[in-house]
């Protein structure tokens, strides 16, 4: 029994520094946020968000878009393209999956997946969420996966997405707590609300959640 007890005390051990961690990862980004400091995650890290346990934790994310073959897909916040080879598949070679990133060599690994996986329906492009390089209402559905709120002005990016998405097209957010930048549903719920979406569905639970919003038909790009 010793050498459970053992183990048992050193998965408790890793548990608590991890958790601790964590909260003073959350803390100091709230503290960073307030003070207007917004920072994506690193290329250098890329490896915190692309790794076999965590592909397996946010696998259902990808299920809860509700993808359709054909659609017009934006992938805002790509990163090294964890969900855009599977995202472009479900679109289909009639479709388009549109991968956008900040940092270039986040856009560099996803066209290398793209590459491996023989994807021709896949056009990437290095930009600022608030400024677009996507012509006003061709989208039919964009997401962001633990993206929107280490946006450095989210209000601005939402309001490309209104403007790029067609009339009663849906945005998808999801968060997972483990990312430091994390905000609770009511926070995405009153942050995208407040940009002319209208909330759709809720899929998940407090620890990993995606919400669907509808662009409001009424508003309209000239």
């Amino acid at each position: 029994m010793k050498p459970l007890r053992v183990l048992r005390n050193v998965l408790v051990l890793i548990g608590s520094v991890l958790f601790a961690w964590l909260v003073l990862a959350k803390v100091l980004t709230r503290l960073a946020a307030q003070l207007g400091l917004h920072l994506p995650c690193p290329a250098s890290l890329g490896w915190a968000i692309d790794n076999v346990l965590r592909r397996w934790h946010v696998r259902p994310i990808l299920r809860r878009l509700h993808i359709h073959r054909g659609e017009t897909v934006l992938e805002l916040g790509c990163g090294p393209g964890v969900f855009t080879v599977d995202a472009a598949r479900e679109v289909g070679r009639e479709g388009r999956l549109i991968a956008v990133d900040l940092q270039p060599k986040m856009i560099a690994r996803t066209e290398e997946r793209v590459a491996e996986a023989r994807l021709t329906n896949v056009e990437t492009h290095v930009a600022d969420a608030a400024d677009l390089p996507l012509e006003d209402e061709s989208v039919d559905r964009a997401f962001l996966v633990s993206v929107l709120h280490e946006i450095a002005n989210p209000a601005a990016a939402l309001d490309e997405l209104n403007r790029v998405l067609k009339p009663g097209g849906l945005l998808s957010v999801s968060e997972d707590f483990m990312d430091p930048d994390y905000a609770f549903p009511f926070e995405t719920v009153q942050r995208v609300e407040a940009m002319g979406f209208s909330r759709e569905q809720f899929f998940g639970n407090f620890w990993l959640y995606t919400m669907t919003f509808c662009k409001d038909e009424g508003i309209t790009y000239d």
